[in-house]
C-alpha cells in the first residue's frame, strides 16, 4: 500500500498551549519579541507566533513504552528544549529535506524508504537542558519509544514562516481530541 496509509504510533502525553498558565515564563519566552529576533537572526528569516491556542507551544512527556511516530511537522519552525531526557530510548531521529512542502514535493518513495529501514536516519540524543532549533515541515522525524521509567519530558515552541498560521480541524482532533 501507498505510505500515507501506514500506521504510525503516537501516545505521548501533552500538556496544550491553552493549559499553561498565562504567567508561565514559557508564554513570556515565546511571546518576547527580543526572543523572536534571536530566532530570527540565527534563521536568517522572519518568523512568527503560532495563532493556534492548542499547539504554540507544548509540554510533551513520554512514559515508558511511548512514542511519537515519523511525521512532518505543521509548523515551519520549532524549538524545542529537553526538560528531562529519559535513561534510555526516546532519541530523536530524523532526516532533513526530505520533501519539499513549498514546491508540492511530498517525497513519498524517500519518506517509505526512511519509515521501512531501507534508507538510514540521523539519531541525535539530548540530555536535560539541550536546545534544539527544528525546520520538522520538510524533514522526517520521529521520537523512538522510551525504553525506562525515567519520562522524556520536552518543551516544544512552534513558529511559522508566515502569519496567521493554525492547524487544521482534523489536525488538532487528531493531535488533541478536540477544536478548542
Amino acid at each position: 500500500g501507498h505510505i500515507r496509509n501506514l500506521d504510525q504510533t503516537s501516545d505521548k502525553g501533552c500538556v496544550t498551549h491553552d493549559q499553561i498558565p498565562l504567567n508561565s515564563p514559557l508564554r513570556t519566552l515565546y511571546e518576547w519579541p527580543g526572543f523572536r529576533s534571536f530566532l530570527e537572526a540565527v534563521l536568517g528569516d522572519s518568523i512568527f507566533p503560532y495563532t493556534d491556542s492548542l499547539s504554540s507551544i507544548n509540554i510533551n512527556y513520554f512514559e515508558r513504552g511511548q512514542q511519537l511516530g515519523w511525521h512532518y511537522d505543521n509548523a515551519s519552525f520549532a524549538v524545542t528544549l529537553m526538560v528531562q531526557a529519559p535513561e534510555q530510548g526516546g532519541e530523536f531521529q530524523y532526516l532533513e529535506q526530505v520533501r519539499n512542502y513549498e514546491d508540492s514535493d511530498q517525497g513519498f518513495t524517500k519518506t517509505e524508504d526512511v519509515v521501512k529501514g531501507r534508507l538510514p536516519c540521523k539519531t541525535l540524543s539530548m540530555g536535560d537542558g539541550a536546545l534544539v532549533l527544528f525546520r520538522g515541515r520538510n524533514s522526517l522525524h520521529r521520537v523512538a519509544p522510551v525504553t525506562s521509567d525515567h519520562a522524556r519530558i520536552l518543551v516544544t515552541l512552534n513558529f511559522n514562516t508566515e502569519p496567521g498560521i493554525m492547524l487544521s480541524e482534523l489536525a488538532r482532533m487528531t493531535f488533541f481530541g478536540r477544536l478548542e
